[in-house]
């Protein structure tokens, strides 16, 4: 009798065992799979512009030569980040397809109080730099806007874009604003930069903590439209912003230059 209970105990122990590998197994199946899973592209990220904060244990790129960063077909640049924080319910279309950055902006994309759904391209920058963009755009509705971005974080960043409205503003030109903290306010509108130009072409120069904008028609003479003297620590982001709170609209970058701040 009592080899027939160590023998029923010896099986019971045995089936126990398998069982617990058998969960054991199921249990770490998932986990296998999503290790294997294709990572995705840095610079077809939807992650919020936030993160990382710039600034904040984050290494940027000196710019220390002339730097002409060109759209190639199917393709962004390399080291730029694409962002698009509302792509899941809202996306924006773009392609590259024509040697530029063509975006089809829906509308309810902003950088404004509490929205944070404009599409950008964004590159981690330190120290001094210029940074300069030809923008084809034709804005008709209040607000329409397309340019340049200086971002530290979801409450301290400026925006140089062509546009029409915006705070302070009913006219088509160019503006220049900035936030701080909770504080969001014009340095320059359209009223002071009026323009109806389909193409335009912008810049932002940063030399210790301040920036200055400047604006200029192809090929013309470059006229400043502001300063900005920030508190902005060595490593911002810096890059291409569209915002439309109207009716969809489409925006042309022809390129990006990066070079070192004059």
């Amino acid at each position: 009798m009592k080899n027939v209970v160590f023998l029923v105990a010896v099986l019971l122990s045995f089936v126990g065992c398998t069982s617990q590998r058998t969960a054991e197994n199921k249990t770490a199946a998932p986990t296998n799979s999503a290790d294997n899973s294709s990572p995705k592209l840095a610079n077809s990220s939807n992650g919020p512009a936030s993160a990382p904060v710039a600034g904040q244990n984050q290494t940027g790129e000196k710019v220390e030569k002339l730097t002409e960063i060109s759209f190639e077909p199917d393709i962004l640049p390399a080291g730029w980040r694409w962002l698009d924080p509302d792509n899941k319910y809202n996306p924006t279309n773009y392609n590259t397809k024509l040697g530029a950055l063509h975006i089809d902006v829906p509308t309810g994309k902003d950088l404004y109080g509490e929205t944070r759904t404009a599409p950008q391209l964004l590159k981690s920058i330190s120290g001094d730099f210029e940074i300069e963009t030809k923008v084809k755009f034709d804005p008709q509705e209040n607000y329409q806007g397309a340019g340049l971005l200086v971002f530290r974080n979801d409450n301290n960043y400026i925006r140089l874009e062509r546009g029409f409205g915006g705070v302070g503003s009913e006219k088509n030109g160019i503006r220049f604003d900035k936030r701080e903290d909770e504080v969001y306010e014009p340095i320059a509108t359209p009223e002071s930069f009026p323009t109806d130009a389909k193409t335009v072409e912008l810049k932002l120069r940063r030399t210790g903590r301040e920036f200055t904008a400047f604006w200029r028609l192809p090929d013309g003479e470059w006229k400043q439209v502001g300063k900005y003297p920030s508190s902005y620590p060595e490593t911002v982001q810096v890059g291409l912003i569209a915002c439309n709170t109207a009716e969809e609209i489409p925006v042309e970058f022809s390129y990006i230059k990066l070079s070192p701040s004059k």
